[in-house]
């Protein structure tokens, strides 16, 4: 209907404001993005926070087309009832080319999750996201 101008447009300001797709872990579950999709620049440091209402379980997934290794350093701090009862941190460093894939921890009856994420590639870009279901 627009033709292939158009479609180049759309294209270039999804991947600019950060709705650049991303596949979700590969672990089974019917996960959902939390928020927007983040881009580094190169050589520069990514960072970003989301929260996660109720979940279930937790996913970071970092991709790059370099093959240059991508640095993913994750942070997550889950509680029950506000701080009130049970409360769990973790965190993670991971170095690997292309594509990872993380897993952050969730307890059982977790009300909410914060997790917190650092993405850098050497003289390239990476993009990230965090799921949960």
């Amino acid at each position: 209907m627009f033709g292939p101008l158009a479609s180049i447009l759309v294209t270039a300001a999804a991947l600019a404001y950060g709705t650049a797709p991303i596949a979700p872990p590969s672990a089974p579950g019917a996960w959902q993005r939390l928020g927007s999709t983040v881009t580094s620049r190169p050589d520069k440091l990514a960072h970003f926070f989301r929260f996660a209402p109720q979940p279930t379980a937790l996913g970071v997934v970092a991709t790059s087309t370099s093959n240059k290794p991508i640095r993913l350093t994750w942070f997550s701090y889950c509680e029950e009832q506000s701080d009130d009862g049970m409360t769990t941190q973790h965190q993670a460093v991971i170095t690997k080319a292309h594509r990872i894939v993380a897993y952050p921890p969730v307890f059982d009856g977790a009300t909410q999750c914060t997790v917190s994420v650092t993405v850098r590639v050497p003289g390239g870009r990476a993009t990230a996201a965090i799921y949960d279901y």
